[in-house]
């Protein structure tokens, strides 16, 4: 006999819990590869629309077995778009927004087919620092929520990013990062985009 579902078996998820669910299903590279190498290069999609505007030319990207940071020399907007939100915390935290607010839409079929919210979401902490308009953004979220945020007037000459994630260890079960495969993505990148110098500091052991 079939059972039959009522309204009680409806249940209301949290933004991101259904990432933290599923993750084989919205990680499958990852899990093929049996690795998480192809994750800094999703991150990296805002970094890759800045370069084709002209305002990002440098990243660099250092890993270890279960972390990685990016910083390059844009800053992402802190201005704010929605419900007191900068556009910095909607890319970090609703899925698909990297992707909507693409100026460049070969970067999001190339470079963001998960989109950083997801992966915010399946990490179990990310620290977000940003430059942009002579203003500082901080922000730190736990498991894709915001639990730090922090905008202060930052006089400076030079926009920038850096971006701190740490995949969870449970979701991913104990993937690590690889030197080869990101090194080997890394040199195909600055091959194809020559104006751009992306740099990896390997700090695998």
């Amino acid at each position: 006999m079939k059972k039959k579902y009522t309204e009680d078996d409806i249940q209301a998820l949290e933004a991101g819990e259904h990432v933290r669910m599923r993750p084989k299903m919205y990680f499958e590279k990852c899990f093929s590869e049996n690795s998480l190498d192809s994750l800094p290069f999703e991150v990296l999609c805002h970094a890759f629309d800045e370069y084709f505007d002209g305002n990002c030319n440098e990243i660099e990207l250092t890993i270890w077995k279960n972390s990685f940071s990016l910083k390059y020399n844009a800053g992402m907007p802190l201005s704010v778009r929605y419900e007191d939100l900068t556009s910095s915390e909607i890319i970090m935290t609703k899925i698909g927004a990297c992707s909507n607010l693409k100026k460049h839409l070969a970067v999001g079929q190339e470079f963001c087919s998960l989109g950083m919210a997801i992966i915010n979401f399946a990490s179990e902490k990310c620290k977000l620092t940003t430059v942009w308009q002579n203003q500082k953004g901080t922000f730190e979220f736990e498991k894709g929520k915001v639990k730090v945020k922090n905008i202060e007037s930052f006089e400076s000459k030079n926009s920038w990013t850096e971006i701190i994630v740490e995949p969870n260890k449970s979701l991913f079960e104990n993937l690590e990062f690889t030197s080869k495969r990101i090194k080997e993505k890394a040199n195909e990148i600055n091959k194809r985009l020559t104006d751009l110098n992306l740099v990896i500091i390997d700090k695998i052991k």
